[in-house]
């Protein structure tokens, strides 16, 4: 069971003051709100980036994705381990290992613990590619995240992702 505060004389960001907290394993409204908006922020900011990265000729945003997995764990996982690492279902992980494969960002090779399996690893070519796409991409990343960290906190992210979502 969750406690959770439903109701403040001040501002959310502030560590004092009166509230009102009950038992409840729901979320409440305002919790509702911050889910809604990032996951708004999230589709919006993907968006936004892939566009970039399309304007500039890159590849998808994923692809950038799998490289830096691959790069963060020594260069080299089994394919099961990057699904676990990376947002992708093993399907599409699968699909998309076979296209960085076939540009050469990333080879098959024997694993060290157990010959019967591959490992998929990073090629140069992959992380090369992978630093080309982070010019871009970390820049992007860096400006809308620096939004979120604003001093009004929450309740002004909830406002901007609502403004965003309106219809012009």
């Amino acid at each position: 069971m969750n406690f959770h505060l439903i109701k403040s004389n001040q501002d959310f960001n502030q560590k004092q003051g009166k509230h009102e907290v009950v038992k409840n394993d729901l979320p409440t409204e305002f919790e509702t709100e911050i889910w809604v908006a990032m996951n708004r922020a999230t589709r919006r900011i993907q968006s936004d980036i892939g566009a970039a990265l399309k304007d500039a000729g890159f590849p998808p945003l994923k692809w950038y994705d799998v490289l830096w997995s691959l790069e963060r764990h020594g260069g080299q996982l089994r394919p099961y381990e990057l699904a676990q690492d990376t947002i992708f279902e093993q399907s599409n992980l699968s699909h998309l290992s076979k296209r960085l494969l076939a540009e050469g960002l990333v080879e098959f090779i024997e694993s060290d613990r157990d010959r019967r399996g591959k490992v998929l690893k990073v090629t140069e070519k992959g992380r090369n590619l992978r630093k080309r796409i982070w010019s871009i991409y970390g820049p992007m990343l860096h400006e809308r995240m620096r939004a979120f960290g604003k001093v009004d906190g929450w309740q002004a992210f909830i406002e901007a992702e609502q403004d965003q979502s309106s219809p012009d």
